[in-house]
């Protein structure tokens, strides 16, 4: 077991690394994202999240490395990215009836790709590590802001705030099927009527960066493309 730790920890590295270098360059070209989705993968891959670190700064701006989309930065506590992991490893069963390679078993696989080739991109990568696993699509999370609340549940000086997004990368093309992402500073009910639900569904409280990145993962999956509940055939 500690080998396999190492193997991870080496594969964060690697992926923080990557996603880096490639700054705001990679912009998605696919119509499909942004339509509804007929083809439907055999087997999917779950890659571990991959934290986009940029200035912390006022106005500071980060990219996502595979779509381009363009997020306010901020502090990403330590962690966060296994707290995601666990929470979309944990909810995928329960949405779809697609088999998945677990976040712990592709990262392995990714760790041993990535950057294998100088001129290699990210998306190259990722469609090599779902051709590695057997897989059709890959599911690709990215962080870009995971800010502690500074307070309580009950009174907070700054509460959290947290960016994330997924993306699904089909492995014959490259191409980017889906796409979706949450971005949310949380605000007193006084001041975000629109998502009373969410404070009945989850307490009226001020959340911690991880109780409001559980929230947001939950939020994206509602529109995750292939749910049991509306699941096509090929």
């Amino acid at each position: 077991m500690k080998g396999r730790s190492v193997a991870l920890i080496a594969a964060a590295v690697l992926i923080s690394a990557l996603a880096l270098s490639l700054g705001c360059s990679t912009t998605d070209q696919s119509q499909a994202a942004r339509q509804e989705i007929a083809w439907v993968p055999k087997k999917l891959a779950v890659m571990p999240f991959i934290r986009v670190d940029g200035p912390i700064q006022p106005g500071g701006t980060v990219c996502c490395p595979l779509t381009g989309a363009t997020y306010n930065t901020g502090q990403i506590i330590p962690g966060a990215e296994r707290v995601m992991d666990d929470a979309l490893n944990l909810a995928l069963p329960n949405i779809t009836s697609i088999p998945f390679v677990p976040y712990a078993q592709t990262g392995l696989v990714f760790a041993q790709i990535a950057g294998r080739q100088y001129m290699d991109t990210l998306r190259k990568d990722v469609v090599a590590t779902g051709k590695k696993l057997g897989a059709d699509a890959v599911l690709v999370g990215f962080i870009f802001r995971f800010r502690q609340r500074q307070g309580t549940g009950y009174a907070v000086d700054k509460p959290a705030s947290v960016a994330f997004d997924l993306s699904i990368v089909r492995v014959s093309d490259g191409s980017v099927l889906w796409k979706n992402s949450f971005d949310e500073t949380q605000q007193s009910l006084s001041q975000d009527l629109l998502n009373l639900g969410q404070y009945m569904k989850h307490g009226l409280s001020w959340y911690t960066a991880e109780e409001l990145g559980k929230i947001g993962m939950s939020r994206l999956l509602e529109r995750f493309p292939w749910r049991k509940t509306a699941s096509k055939t090929e």
